[in-house]
C-alpha cells in the first residue's frame, strides 16, 4: 500500500508540475505566442490515415482548411494573418468549395474528411453540424469579409504579390457587395441570419445544430438576431479599411458613406430600447420576433461591435461614448463575471460565465473557451482593466482547458473535456484580432 501509495503520490505532483509549467510558458509568451502555437497544434491533429476523422481531425493536408465550416475557416485564416503565416491555401480552398456566387455556403464536404459515421450507429455529437448545408448565413459570410479584407490588405504591401492581390481584391468585392445586397434588409434596417435568396430566416427555419423546427412555430415569421448585426459592423469596419486604401474617386467616397451610414443605423439597432436595447444591459434582448435566452457569446459580439465602431458612435465626443461604453462593461461583468463567491467550489476570478448568474447556479452554468476569449478581446480594445490580474486569470484558464491535451488545444470549456475545432479557432484568432 505505501508503495503504491508513493507512486500515486508522485503521479499527482507530476500531473501539478505539468499544469504549472503550461501556465508558466502561457504567462512568459504572448497572445500572439499562444494564438500560433494553438494553429501549430491543430494542424499536427491531421491523421496519417487516408481519410480524417470529422471530430478529432482538425485540418486537411490537401486543401489546407480546417475542416469543412466557413466560420471556422475564416477564423483561422483570420489567426494565419495575425501571425504573419500564409492564408492563401485557406482562401482558395474555402472560395472553391464554398462560395457559389452568391454567398458561403454552410459546410460543403471536400477533401479527406470520413463522412460515413454520421449515418452510423455512434454518429458525431451534434451530427447535424457535419451534414452538408447549402444554407446562406450572416456570420459566416460576415467573417469570410473580414478574412477576405484582410488578406487583400496583406497581398496589397506585398510588391511581388501582384497576382494575388488582384484575384483577392475582385473576390474581396464579390464578397462584400454579396454581403450587402443579401443580408440587409433597408426596411427594418438590420442584417438578416439567413440571405435574401433563401428568404432571410423565419422561425419555421430549423436549428443548425438539431435541424429542428422552433416548438409551436406556424407561421414563417421573420427573426433577427444581435450577433449577426453585431458580426456585419465588424465586417463592414474591414471593408471600410479597404476602401480607404483605395485611389479616392466619387464612387468610392460614395460607397464608403453608404458603409458608414450602415454602421451607424446598425449599432442604433443594437442598442436602441427599438431594437435589441443594449443601451440597458439587463433589458436587452439578442432576439428579435423570437424568444431565446440570453447568453454571453451573443452578448460579447454585440459589445465588441460597439467598442470598433465608437469613432462613428461618438465622433463629437468621445469622453462621453468612453463612459458609456465603460457602464456598460460593468454591467455585462455583473451580469456574467465570475466575480461573487461561488456555488461550486469555483473560486471567484474574472472569468465569464455562458448563461447570466442569475438564471443558473453555478453548479448548472458553463464556462466556455470562445466566450472567455471573447471576454479577453474585449478588455485589449476597451483598453481598460489593465490589472495583470485580469489576464492571469485567463490565461489560469486556458492552462486549465489545455491540461492534459495533446498538441496543447484547449477543450471546450470547464465542463466539457472533449477537445473540439471550433474553440481553438475562436481562441486564435480572438487573441490576436481585432
Amino acid at each position: 500500500m505505501r508503495i503504491h501509495s508513493a507512486v500515486f503520490i508522485v503521479a499527482h505532483l507530476n500531473s501539478l508540475l505539468n499544469v504549472a509549467d503550461c501556465f508558466s510558458s502561457l504567462r512568459s509568451g504572448s497572445p500572439k505566442d499562444l494564438s500560433s502555437s494553438i494553429l501549430d497544434g491543430l494542424r499536427n491533429t491531421s491523421a496519417r490515415s487516408k481519410l480524417l476523422h470529422l471530430e478529432t481531425d482538425f485540418y486537411d493536408q490537401s486543401t489546407g482548411l480546417y475542416s469543412e465550416g466557413v466560420w471556422h475557416n475564416a477564423l483561422a485564416g483570420i489567426a494565419h494573418l495575425r501571425n504573419n503565416q500564409p492564408a492563401d491555401r485557406i482562401a482558395n480552398s474555402l472560395f472553391q468549395h464554398s462560395w457559389d456566387g452568391c454567398s458561403f455556403r454552410r459546410r460543403c464536404w471536400s477533401g479527406n474528411w470520413d463522412h460515413s459515421t454520421i449515418e452510423s450507429e455512434k454518429p458525431p455529437e451534434q451530427a447535424n453540424y457535419y451534414r452538408e448545408s447549402s444554407e446562406h448565413r450572416c456570420v459566416q459570410h460576415g467573417m469570410a469579409l473580414i478574412f477576405w479584407s484582410q488578406l487583400l490588405s496583406d497581398c496589397e504591401a506585398d510588391q511581388d504579390g501582384i497576382n494575388n492581390m488582384l484575384k483577392y481584391r475582385e473576390q474581396q468585392k464579390q464578397v462584400a457587395d454579396s454581403f450587402f445586397s443579401e443580408f440587409y434588409d433597408p426596411s427594418v434596417q438590420r442584417f438578416t441570419t439567413i440571405s435574401k435568396e433563401q428568404g432571410g430566416g423565419s422561425i419555421l427555419r430549423p436549428s443548425a445544430s438539431a435541424a429542428k423546427q422552433t416548438p409551436g412555430a406556424s407561421e414563417a415569421s421573420p427573426y433577427y438576431r444581435a450577433v449577426d448585426q453585431a458580426i456585419a459592423v465588424l465586417a463592414c469596419l474591414e471593408h471600410l479599411r479597404v476602401l480607404e486604401r483605395k485611389t479616392e474617386s466619387d464612387a468610392t467616397k460614395k460607397e464608403q458613406d453608404m458603409v458608414i451610414d450602415l454602421v451607424q443605423t446598425t449599432c442604433h439597432q443594437i442598442m436602441s430600447p427599438d431594437g435589441f436595447g443594449y443601451v440597458n444591459i439587463e433589458q436587452a434582448k439578442s432576439y428579435i420576433g423570437l424568444k431565446r435566452n440570453r447568453n454571453f457569446w451573443h452578448d460579447g459580439f454585440s459589445f465588441l461591435a460597439l467598442i470598433q465602431a465608437r469613432r462613428y458612435l461618438w465622433p463629437s465626443d468621445t469622453n462621453h461614448g468612453e463612459a458609456q461604453l465603460l457602464i456598460m462593461w460593468k454591467d455585462l461583468m455583473d451580469k456574467y463575471g465570475n466575480d461573487s463567491d461561488s456555488t461550486a467550489n469555483i473560486s471567484r476570478d474574472s472569468t465569464i460565465w455562458h448563461w447570466p448568474r442569475k438564471s443558473k447556479t453555478d453548479s448548472s452554468n458553463v464556462r466556455y473557451c470562445g466566450d472567455n476569449a471573447l471576454a479577453f478581446a474585449i478588455r485589449r480594445n476597451l483598453d481598460i482593466e489593465r490589472s495583470p490580474d485580469n489576464n492571469e486569470d485567463f490565461f489560469r484558464f486556458i492552462g486549465d482547458l489545455q491540461k492534459e491535451n495533446d498538441r496543447n488545444l484547449a477543450s471546450v470549456a470547464d465542463a466539457y473535456p472533449q477537445v473540439r475545432l471550433h474553440p481553438n479557432t475562436e481562441l486564435a484568432a480572438l487573441l490576436v484580432w481585432p
